[in-house]
C-alpha cells in the first residue's frame, strides 16, 4: 500500500507542471513530445504566443477556437477582469478560488468530442488549490488569480478590551497572510486604539479590491487537469479545439464583501477575456515525422462525474448513496458538504468550503466505500487525521492546510484579533477545509452495482448541506486520421 502510493505521487509530481524537475518524466502512455515541460525530447524548441478572443463572450458563458497549429503548452493561460458597477461598495473574490468562482462548468472538446470538463468547477476549485504550496500561493497566486491561502506569525499588540496598549506584543498567533500587515492607530498622548477595542484591522491587497479593476490569470491545466499529463498536438488535430467557460451568473455566489457590507453588482467585463495560448514547435521534419508515425494515438484523459444532492443529517445520519460509475475506472472520490442555497457572501470563503461539523467543533463523521461488492476499508473511518492521511494518499502530495482548517478543535488556533475586512479568522476559517477523498486502491473496473458511499453523521446542530461527490474516471482518447473518439477504460 505504501509503496504504491509513493509511486502514485511520483507519477502526478513528475508529469505536473507545476514540478520544476523536468527529467522526472515517467509517463509511457504519453509520447514524449507531448509531455509538459519534459526534457527527455531533447530537441530544441519554439515558442509562439498569440492572444485569442473569444468566438462567444456573455456575461454566462465564454467560448474560445484554438488555432490548429503547433502543440498547445499546457500552462497557457485565460485573461479574466470584473468589472464593478459603481465605486461605493468594496468586493473582493473569495480566499479559496480567487477568480476561479466566476467559473461554474469548463469543458474542452474537439468538435462533438468531449476531451476533459468539470462541473460545479469553482468548488472544486477549491479542493484542488489545496495543493498549491504556502511559498507559491504567497509570491505567485495572490497576485495572478487573487487566491489567498497562504499562512503566516502575526503578533499584535497587547491591549485590553477597550483599546489601551501597555506596550508589550502577544505571543505569535497564525494568520492568513493577504500581502499587508494591520493598521491601527492610537489616540494622542492616551496610548488608547482609536477603535477601543483589542482588534487589528487588515484590509486585502489593492489588486484584489474589484474596485481596482485587477486583471486575472487561471492556467489552462487548472482548468482541465488532462492537461497536466498531456499537451495537444493542435497541428494533428482536424475537429475545431474549443474552450467553453460557463460562469455563474449571481453575484452572492462569487464573491466576498467586508463584515457588514453590501454586496454590489458586478460582472466579466466583456472586453476582457483573452486566451493567451502558447504553441510549441520543433523543427518541420521532426513534427512531420512524428505526424507520421503516429497516426493512430492513445492519450489517458480523466473525467469528473458529478453527483450532487441536498441532504439532512439530522434525519438521516446514516446515508448510503450510490454515486454511479458502472462499467468504468474509477480512480479516486471527492466528498464536499457545503451551502449551495445561503447568501454566503459575508465571509472570506463565501460557498467555496466544506464543512460539516458543529460550532462547537464535535465531530462524529465515519464513511465506508463499497466497490464491486466489497468495502474499500474494513471498519468505517472516523478518525479525522486518517481521513486526512487518505486525501492526501489520494493526491499523492501533502495539503498546505492546518489541524484547524480539518477539524475547528484541532491543532494551533487561528487569531481573533487580527481581523481581515472585519472578519474573523477565528470564527471563519476553522473547520472549512473538511474535504475527503479517497483513492480506489484496487483501481478495477467497477461492476453494474456502481460505487456506493456509506456515510454516518451522528452529532451536529445544523447538518442540512449540499453534498457534492466527485467521481475521477479514467478514460483513454484516441486520436486516428487527425480526429478524436473517447473509450472509457
Amino acid at each position: 500500500m505504501s509503496n504504491q502510493i509513493k509511486n502514485m505521487g511520483q507519477e502526478i509530481n513528475a508529469l505536473n507542471p507545476l514540478v520544476s524537475d523536468p527529467k522526472r518524466c515517467n509517463a509511457p502512455a504519453v509520447p514524449d513530445l507531448l509531455k509538459p515541460n519534459c526534457k527527455n525530447f531533447g530537441q530544441s524548441q519554439s515558442v509562439d504566443t498569440s492572444e485569442l478572443n473569444p468566438i462567444v463572450s456573455r456575461s454566462d458563458y465564454i467560448r474560445f477556437v484554438l488555432d490548429r497549429k503547433g502543440i498547445l503548452h499546457s500552462n497557457s493561460k485565460i485573461s479574466l477582469k470584473m468589472k464593478l458597477e459603481g465605486t461605493t461598495h468594496k468586493a473582493f473574490l473569495p480566499f479559496p478560488t480567487g477568480i476561479k468562482s466566476v467559473i461554474k462548468k469548463c469543458v474542452l472538446r474537439a468538435g462533438t468530442t468531449i476531451l476533459d470538463s468539470t462541473e460545479d468547477y469553482n468548488v472544486l476549485a477549491s479542493y484542488d488549490n489545496l495543493m498549491v504550496s504556502n511559498d507559491t500561493a504567497r509570491r505567485k497566486e495572490r497576485i495572478k488569480s487573487g487566491m489567498v491561502s497562504a499562512y503566516k506569525s502575526v503578533r499584535v499588540p497587547r491591549m485590553t478590551n477597550a483599546g489601551v496598549a501597555d506596550g508589550v506584543e502577544e505571543q505569535s498567533e497564525m494568520s492568513l497572510d493577504v500581502g499587508k500587515d494591520f493598521l491601527l492607530s492610537f489616540t494622542a498622548g492616551t496610548g488608547t486604539s482609536t477603535r477601543a477595542d483589542d482588534k487589528c484591522p487588515v484590509t486585502v491587497h489593492a489588486n484584489q479590491n474589484l474596485q481596482d479593476g485587477s486583471e486575472f490569470l487561471i492556467d489552462l491545466s487548472d482548468l482541465f487537469p488532462s492537461l497536466r499529463f498531456s499537451q495537444l498536438a493542435l497541428f494533428m488535430i482536424e475537429q475545431p479545439v474549443i474552450i467553453e467557460l460557463f460562469l455563474e451568473t449571481k453575484n452572492t455566489a462569487r464573491l466576498c464583501v467586508p463584515k457588514g457590507g453590501t454586496v454590489p453588482t458586478f460582472a466579466v467585463d466583456p472586453d476582457s477575456p483573452k486566451l493567451i495560448a502558447d504553441y510549441i514547435y520543433y523543427s518541420i521534419e521532426t513534427m512531420n515525422q512524428f505526424q507520421e508515425q503516429n497516426t493512430m494515438m492513445t492519450l489517458p484523459f480523466f473525467e469528473n462525474q458529478l453527483i450532487k444532492t441536498n441532504i439532512n443529517y439530522n434525519t438521516n445520519p446514516n446515508y448510503t448513496r450510490n454515486l454511479g460509475g458502472a462499467g468504468k475506472a474509477v480512480n479516486n472520490i471527492k466528498i464536499c458538504h457545503t451551502d449551495l442555497d445561503t447568501d454566503l457572501s459575508e465571509s472570506l470563503v463565501n460557498r467555496f468550503q466544506s464543512d460539516i461539523q458543529e460550532t462547537t467543533g464535535g465531530d462524529r463523521v465515519s464513511y465506508n466505500v463499497k466497490v464491486n461488492d466489497r468495502f474499500l476499508y474494513p471498519v468505517k473511518v472516523s478518525n479525522p487525521s486518517e481521513q486526512y492521511v487518505n486525501t492526501v494518499a489520494t493526491e499523492g502530495m501533502p495539503l498546505n492546510i492546518t489541524g484547524r482548517d480539518y477539524v475547528k478543535n484541532l491543532g494551533v488556533d487561528y487569531t481573533d484579533r487580527e481581523l481581515i475586512e472585519l472578519h474573523s479568522q477565528d470564527a471563519e476559517l476553522e473547520g472549512k477545509k473538511r474535504w475527503m477523498s479517497i483513492f480506489n486502491i484496487g483501481g478495477e473496473r467497477i461492476n453494474n452495482r456502481g460505487v456506493e458511499l456509506h456515510i454516518d453523521v451522528t452529532s451536529g446542530t445544523d447538518k442540512k448541506l449540499n453534498q457534492l461527490v466527485w467521481l475521477q474516471m479514467s478514460k483513454t482518447l484516441v486520436l486516428k486520421d487527425g480526429r478524436f473518439s473517447e473509450i472509457y477504460n
